[in-house]
């Protein structure tokens, strides 16, 4: 098959571009970034994803794989695979008018007859419905005739999406049996799990479920945090004594970073037009409160805290996407409370200032998200009277083993930091790429 991926330079379109490509399709990744397109093609991963190296640079040899900002390849194809960006206004209601430009501008006027249009992008329920009655009413095609139309909702998790892509079962939203069909065929091409029959409606709902069901339970963790703190108690011990070995119970341990592009915005979804909503909008409480909290807590021990570190500015660990993370939201609380913060990340994906202090001068240091590369800090520099803030657990103070050489994180991050390596261009830069093997020398961060 021919398939063209629209958003293929971005987290979700090109890793599945890759999966596809690597199952034998021939696939036209496109997307409006130049910049992203003209690295793909030179085999350059824009992020960190495993294992899309060396899939990208067999599948660009073989050309299968091509990556444009040519929506004529659209006119090609037997598949259409749609990853655009749906985010929500200020009043979290879900904004669709890139969609449906995108639909009314460039994809009728190159649709085939009988093409499988994907619609892959997280939406609101009943999204597709609208979309399938907006394309007959305005175009005259006709869904399960003309062509076939289905949303299939990706369910991966970054940095490891083409690991997952293959493995997870696939939810198909259908209309009726002649779309089913035909994406059930594409799917079997590449995935090795089972392939679910839903409508689109439900579907849709179940991308949405699926991503709040981490979100609620990761707001109760971090509640439990809470209260393990008023009791003197470590959560963490108790999460893991209670969840083992017990089928009725899987609480993640308690961070105070859960963000992302998706999780926020997903919720804001599935609180559209309803009367209720209480467990959602108590989760955003909980967890974008958690800098709040956690710098009230320090203030506790230390109320004339005056300088302050923040280690993390990605949304999760060992990922480089700092979209919506709550990193920064930590440093506006910090600086509204007059503190002066610096922020470290050496994997994070825009550029941050180079610190202004030395270990030795921080009053507090905050671990927003916990890299494997900040294991190598060494903690001994650190003032002895300096607040830890530490809710992952991540440094195991009593049994932390100092560098007595040099600190190696701090080294890299300074590294990092001293060349001019511009977002848009970072992981096409030479000493990018310097730095990155740098750190896998090291064994702080694993090689892109």
């Amino acid at each position: 098959m021919k398939v063209a991926v629209i958003g293929a330079g971005g987290h979700v379109g090109f890793p599945f571009s890759c999966v596809i490509a690597n199952a034998g399709h021939t696939v036209y990744g496109i997307d409006v970034n130049q910049n992203a397109v003209d690295l793909l093609n030179k085999g350059i991963v824009p992020y960190v994803e495993e294992g899309a190296d060396d899939i990208l640079k067999e599948n660009l040899k073989t050309e299968r794989l091509l990556f444009s900002t040519d929506f004529d390849f659209i006119k090609d194809a037997d598949v259409v695979a749609i990853m655009i960006g749906t985010p929500v206004d200020g009043e979290g209601n879900a904004r669709l008018d890139d969609l449906f430009n995108f639909v009314d501008h460039t994809l009728i006027p190159r649709m085939m007859k009988h093409q499988l249009i994907v619609l892959r992008s997280t939406v609101a329920p009943g999204t597709t419905e609208v979309l399938r009655k907006h394309i007959e009413k305005k175009h005259g095609w006709r869904e399960g005739i003309d062509y076939f139309l289905v949303f299939c909702p990706e369910r991966v998790v970054q940095g490891k999406s083409i690991i997952e892509t293959t493995k997870l079962p696939q939810i198909v939203g259908a209309f009726n049996d002649f779309s089913f069909k035909a994406a059930k065929d594409f799917f079997k091409s590449f995935i090795t799990n089972e392939i679910f029959h839903l409508t689109p409606r439900e579907a849709e709902l179940g991308k949405l479920m699926t991503n709040m069901y981490r979100y609620v339970t990761f707001a109760f963790a971090n509640e439990m945090w809470m209260i393990g703190e008023k009791h003197g108690v470590n959560i963490d011990k108790v999460i893991d004594a209670c969840n083992y070995d017990y089928p009725r119970m899987d609480v993640p341990h308690p961070g105070p970073n859960v963000g992302g592009p998706c999780l926020f915005k997903d919720g804001k979804f599935l609180l559209s037009d309803i009367p209720f909503g209480d467990l959602i909008n108590t989760s955003f409480h909980i967890n974008e409160g958690m800098p709040d909290y956690l710098f009230n807590r320090i203030k506790d021990l230390r109320p004339d805290i005056e300088t302050v570190l923040i280690l993390g500015a990605t949304f999760k660990k060992d990922c480089d996407d700092s979209r919506n993370s709550l990193s920064f939201k930590m440093r506006k609380v910090c600086i509204k409370n007059g503190a002066d913060v610096d922020m470290v990340d050496p994997l994070a994906d825009r550029l941050l200032p180079e610190p202004k202090y030395s270990h030795s001068d921080y009053d507090a240091v905050i671990v927003m998200t916990p890299h494997d590369v900040f294991q190598l800090m060494d903690l001994t520099l650190l003032k002895k009277d300096c607040i830890m803030a530490d809710v992952w657990k991540f440094f195991d103070i009593s049994k932390n083993t100092m560098k007595e050489d040099f600190d190696l994180a701090w080294s890299v991050i300074r590294l990092r930091d001293r060349f001019d390596i511009s977002p848009t261009n970072m992981f096409g830069d030479v000493i990018e790429g310097y730095l990155w093997e740098l750190a896998a020398e090291l064994g702080i961060c694993q090689s892109v």
